[in-house]
């Protein structure tokens, strides 16, 4: 990546100080973890940390993964055991040094192009902007059933962006550590771990009267549904993000023989068809 005029980095004599701590809070199947961490580690440069949380995922193979992993830009955290979705967030960037942190699922794959560049542009192009989060394909789509949603996109040189009122998905998102540690690094969401970030960000940023927003010209690539993944949890993350279950993926996975008819119902409203609930059911394991 070139390193533009207006690049933040600073030298000074005592250390660097980076740009940007890169967040991933693992716990996803093996193939998954290592297409985004490859992902983050080839699109960014000497000014990006990666930060790696062992989430203690129901795949040992992951932790195997974690464990070996040497690279000079990343680092791999263990708090021991599975802490969530929030926390998992904040105990990373507790520890980051970065000027802007970015959360990034362990499913999704960053474009190859300047994306951390333009996300961290759009902050200081609308300072009273909370967070910014790229949209991938599944969340466009969504956005694309408001019909004023294209007369709302605002054109920059080297981006677009769209303010959207209802909170905004996470999946890759970007905000300013200093407005992270003021208003946001308090958040202690029990029994909310997996989703409840995003609607917990957006009822703060609301208070404080800011933005947030979608970058619509550097789409990542989610991997959640896809052969590589692990279509149970998929649907697991979907059933725990509408409220249908507290539990834990190991117990609930030991536990359920097949979908309750609310589970079948928030999976169709999610985009899963009926073939798709089924083999899940035939192939539960």
């Amino acid at each position: 990546m070139c390193l533009g005029k207006n690049s933040l980095y600073k030298n000074t004599k005592e250390s660097f100080i980076l740009d940007y701590s890169i967040i991933i809070r693992c716990y996803n199947k093996l193939p998954l973890v290592k297409k985004c961490v490859e992902a983050a580690i080839q699109s960014t440069d000497f000014r990006t940390e990666i930060i790696l949380v062992n989430n203690h995922p129901p795949y040992q193979e992951v932790t195997t993964y974690l464990n070996k992993l040497k690279h000079p830009r990343v680092t791999v955290l263990d708090p021991q055991r599975n802490i969530g979705n929030a926390a998992g967030f904040n105990y990373g960037a507790q520890r980051a040094k970065g000027e802007y942190l970015i959360i990034l699922d362990d499913d999704i794959i960053v474009p190859k192009n300047d994306w951390i560049d333009v996300m961290s542009k759009a902050l200081n192009d609308f300072p009273d902007t909370a967070y910014v989060s790229l949209v991938w394909q599944g969340v466009r789509k969504l956005l694309e059933n408001n019909p004023n949603y294209k007369n709302h996109i605002i054109q920059q040189p080297e981006y677009n962006i769209y303010f959207d009122k209802s909170y905004v998905v996470f999946g890759c998102v970007m905000l300013k550590k200093s407005i992270w540690k003021k208003y946001f690094s308090d958040s202690n969401l029990v029994n909310k771990d997996l989703y409840g970030i995003d609607g917990y960000y957006k009822n703060k940023a609301n208070q404080l009267g800011m933005r947030t927003g979608y970058i619509l010209s550097h789409v990542p690539e989610h991997l959640g549904r896809t052969k590589h993944s692990d279509l149970l949890y998929g649907a697991y993350k979907v059933i725990y993000a509408y409220g249908l279950t507290k539990e834990d993926f190991v117990t609930w996975r030991r536990r359920k023989p097949t979908f309750t008819a609310k589970e079948k119902i928030a999976l169709l409203k999610f985009g899963y068809h009926e073939t798709e609930i089924k083999n899940l059911t035939d192939n539960w394991h």
